[in-house]
């Protein structure tokens, strides 16, 4: 299938059964989405699974994904590196870059 067509069939899903979800269906998951370009290949990301219904969890989440956090068998929350500009220079300074402003 090329990617046009995935991308056209896509869907967000809203509402969740209470159906356990096979870990190996959970670390695939992860793995496409570590594929995803990013910044100086930086790579940003961290994933924690939570396996629970965790009602301090859904607490945070924001808007109407309260709900969904609620009621989903798992939740994959995502922590990215906000800090990217010290990170960005020491790639730089990784790579030799004479001209990159601290």
């Amino acid at each position: 299938m090329k990617f046009l067509e995935l991308n056209k069939k896509r869907h967000a899903t809203k509402h969740f059964t209470d159906k356990p979800v096979d870990p190996k269906d959970v670390r695939t998951a992860i793995e496409i989405a570590t594929l995803a370009p990013s910044a100086h290949n930086s790579q940003p990301w961290k994933f924690v699974v939570v396996r629970e219904k965790n009602a301090e969890l859904a607490k945070l989440a924001y808007g109407s994904n309260f709900e969904q956090v609620s009621s989903a068998p798992v939740t994959i929350a995502l922590f990215t590196d906000t800090d990217l500009s010290k990170r960005a220079r020491k790639i730089a300074r990784i790579g030799g870059a004479k001209n990159f402003s601290e």
